[in-house]
C-alpha cells in the first residue's frame, strides 16, 4: 500500500490522504478505516482491483481487471457539506462528469441518479453512503478497456473506446478531486446537471426501486430536491425520488 499527502492539491482539501492499494474487498470500506483514523475530507483510497465493488442497485457488482478502471472512494466528513446530504451523489456526478470532458475531450450524460453515459452505453458508476459522520463517494470509471463481456445491465464503454485516449486512474483521480470541491461549493450545480441529463425530454420507465411497480412518462428535469420530473400522458407532473430509469416503455 502507498499512501501519500496532499491527495486534494489545489482543489480545496487540505491535508487530505491518498492510499492507493493493488487489490482490495472494497475502497468503500478501506475508506471507512481511514475515517476511522481521522483523516481529513478529500482523503481517498484507490485501488488497481476491487474484488466486491458493489452498485446502487442490489446483486449489482463492479468487476474491472487490475488498473483498467479509476477505482476509488472518497471520504468528506458531514460538517464540511453545507448542503442537504442527499445532494452529494448528484454533485459527485457532475464533478465526474466534468473531469472525464476535461481528460477525454468527449461529452457526458449523467444518467440519474448515479452512472454516467456516453453514446447510451454505460461509463461510470456512483454509489454514496453515509457512517455516522462520515459520507463516503465511491466512483467507478471504465479507463483502459478494449471489450467488455455480454449480459451486462446497460452495455458498457470505456474512455479509451469512447475517445481514443488512455487517461490514467490517478491523472483521472486528480481531476475528480478538484472539481468536486469546486461543484460542493457551486450553487449552480444543478444547471450543469440538467445540462448532461441523460434522456432529457425522451419517454423513459422508471423502475421503483424497493417495489414491483414502474412509472412512464417524459423526463423533464431534475427537481431542487434532486428528484427527476416526469411529465405524465395527462399533463401532470410526477416527481420520483428513488428509481432506475430505462429508455421507452
Amino acid at each position: 500500500m502507498q499512501t501519500s499527502r496532499g491527495a486534494g492539491a489545489g482543489s480545496g482539501w487540505q491535508g487530505a490522504l491518498l492510499e492507493v492499494v493493488e487489490s482490495t474487498d472494497s475502497t468503500m470500506e478501506d475508506a471507512l478505516a481511514l475515517a476511522r483514523r481521522g483523516a481529513p475530507s478529500g482523503s481517498a483510497v484507490m485501488a488497481g482491483y476491487q474484488a466486491k465493488g458493489r452498485g446502487r442497485v442490489p446483486g449489482r457488482t463492479w468487476v474491472s481487471p487490475a488498473w483498467e478502471s479509476l477505482l476509488v472512494t472518497i471520504l468528506i466528513w458531514k460538517k464540511d457539506i453545507a448542503f442537504p446530504l442527499p445532494e452529494l451523489p448528484l454533485r459527485a456526478g457532475v464533478a465526474a462528469a466534468l473531469a472525464v470532458e476535461a481528460a477525454a475531450g468527449i461529452g457526458v450524460q449523467i444518467k440519474w441518479p448515479n452512472d454516467l453515459v456516453v453514446d447510451d452505453r454505460k461509463l461510470a458508476g456512483l454509489l454514496c453512503a453515509a457512517s455516522g459522520d462520515a459520507a463516503l463517494v465511491g466512483i467507478g470509471v471504465n479507463l483502459l478497456q478494449e471489450g467488455f463481456p455480454d449480459g451486462l445491465a446497460m452495455p458498457a464503454v470505456s474512455l479509451r473506446q469512447a475517445s481514443g485516449r488512455a487517461v490514467q486512474p490517478r491523472a483521472l483521480l486528480d481531476l475528480i478531486l478538484g472539481d468536486l470541491g469546486r461543484v460542493m461549493a457551486d450553487p449552480s450545480w444543478r444547471a450543469a446537471l440538467n445540462a448532461r441529463l441523460y434522456a432529457r425530454g425522451r419517454t423513459v420507465t422508471v423502475d421503483l426501486l424497493g417495489t414491483d411497480r414502474s412509472v412512464t412518462g417524459d423526463l423533464e428535469t431534475v427537481d431542487c430536491e434532486g428528484r427527476i420530473v416526469l411529465v405524465m400522458t395527462d399533463g401532470s407532473r410526477l416527481a420520483v425520488e428513488n428509481g432506475e430509469i430505462r429508455p421507452g416503455q
